[in-house]
């Protein structure tokens, strides 16, 4: 009975390890916290640089935000997304996307948009981001309403290919 209790055991041990180690060993994502500044703007069109951090990495990134002319809720059109890390550099094409306003528009409050969308990445990865914009905005003589500034915050998440 003892060798059977050894077994068992044997096998317990080694099914708990395969259990445990599996996540790690087949993870194939990693997830960036961003933060930066729009650096330039149009009315379809957002260049963005910022700074980026991983549970293993420390990067700046850079991206350009193709979308329809901004309004309530519009789609991203296109554009490009660059990472250059210590541990991972990431280059590809944004291919789909939304951005929605979360804030009204009847007042001259900062703005806050919704922006998510998706990055392809050579060799089969991908990518998912999901950052919220703001724009800083006051009221102007003669009451128009302007953005002075703009910010993003948020994540990206790469997945490489199976």
């Amino acid at each position: 009975m003892t060798w059977l209790r050894r077994a068992w055991t044997a096998v317990a041990v080694i099914a708990a390890l395969t259990v445990v180690a599996t996540p790690a060993a087949a993870q194939s994502s990693v997830t960036y916290s961003l933060a930066g500044v729009e650096t330039a703007a149009t009315s379809t069109q957002g260049t963005f640089v910022g700074v980026a951090r991983s549970a293993d990495d420390f990067a700046t990134w850079g991206a350009v935000i193709v979308h329809d002319p901004l309004d309530d809720s519009v789609s991203i059109t296109g554009g490009s997304f660059a990472l250059n890390g210590q541990v991972r550099d990431v280059q590809g094409a944004i291919v789909a996307g939304d951005i929605v306003r979360l804030t009204n528009t009847r007042s001259c409050r900062d703005e806050k948009f919704d922006v998510s969308g998706t990055v392809v990445i050579a060799g089969g990865a991908s990518g998912q981001f999901e950052v919220t914009l703001t724009h800083y905005r006051f009221r102007a003589a003669g009451g128009g309403c302007v953005t002075f500034f703009a910010t993003v915050e948020g994540l990206i998440t790469f997945t490489t290919a199976q």
